[in-house]
């Protein structure tokens, strides 16, 4: 039996062991991963599965390398890659849902700066594989959405925990 709230579990953290990389404006910080995580399960959530595609993409900015981006796009391709990734996983046996091979590059090392560089395939393949299935969509926009609760949560306690600043 497939429990999808530990894969939601295991893909938050995945994104939470983001916080500390180099990013243009200086490190990834947990509050950085929370203030993403929170604005794109609201678009998620009010608008659907292609506007936070949208949303993600258009806070991503342009830079393919996570160095040279600031720390907001860096945070929306890790969540974005890792969402995208996701769909691979061969727990969840999505038919017609997988889209990353090729990211993944060892122990779940996702190249996140790859989002930027297939921004419209990432679309094509929201609109056209997964959103063609009204079950394979509802599936996959309730489990990104349990996994950026879960990040959002993570990254608030790991802000309080390490003493980055109380929200």
């Amino acid at each position: 039996m497939v429990v999808l709230d530990r894969i939601a579990a295991k893909s938050s953290q995945l994104i939470l062991s983001h916080i500390g990389t180099a990013a243009r404006s200086g490190k990834l910080e947990g509050k950085d991963i929370e203030r993403v995580a929170t604005n794109a399960l609201g678009v998620l959530q009010e608008q659907g599965l292609y506007a936070f595609f949208l949303y993600l993409l258009s806070s991503s900015g342009e830079e393919t390398v996570e160095s040279k981006m600031d720390r907001n796009e860096l945070a929306s391709c890790i969540i974005g890659a890792r969402l995208l990734c996701l769909l691979n996983k061969q727990e969840i046996r999505c038919p017609g849902a997988g889209f990353t091979d090729g990211w993944v590059r060892e122990a779940d090392m996702v190249e996140s700066g790859r989002v930027n560089e297939d921004k419209k395939k990432v679309l094509e393949f929201v609109s056209g594989q997964i959103a063609s299935d009204l079950h394979r969509m509802i599936f996959v926009r309730d489990l990104f959405e349990r996994v950026l609760i879960y990040a959002r949560y993570g990254a608030k306690a790991m802000t309080s925990s390490t003493g980055e600043g109380s929200l």
